[in-house]
């Protein structure tokens, strides 16, 4: 698995198209303030590896001091991906474990992105 997690002023994405993996009935738009933004790839294997991830993002959060999260799924971090199915599995897992919110799997989004930036803004993990 790998992240890209963000500390945010603001984040918002909308739906634009979906992909023939998309997942249906996705929420088409959140508009957040001050949160981690967690950009995820998932690749084979990663529901293992999900409480670890779970985790590593709560230790990020706290160094950014956020209490809010989102997961988006952004499948350019890797070029060895799971299926898609273990993918939702994982984000699933990761969105409900923090108890925050989640871009839809295998939808085309544009996003606006306010990032922070502080030493702490940006961090990567490989998991």
């Amino acid at each position: 698995m790998k992240l890209l997690l963000i500390h945010a002023d603001s984040f918002e994405y909308w739906t634009t198209r979906k992909t023939k993996l998309a997942e249906e009935n996705p929420v088409e738009n959140i508009a957040k303030e001050n949160l981690t933004v967690v950009f995820t790839a998932v690749e084979p294997g990663d529901l293992d590896k999900a409480e670890a991830a779970v985790s590593e993002i709560k230790k990020v959060m706290g160094m950014q001091h956020t209490s809010e999260c989102i997961i988006y799924p952004y499948a350019h971090l890797s070029e060895n991906l799971s299926s898609p199915k273990e993918a939702v599995e994982v984000l699933d897992h990761l969105t409900k474990a923090l108890n925050c919110s989640r871009a839809p799997f295998g939808w085309y989004k544009k996003f606006h992105l306010h990032a922070k930036g502080h030493p702490m803004a940006e961090f990567s993990r490989r998991l």
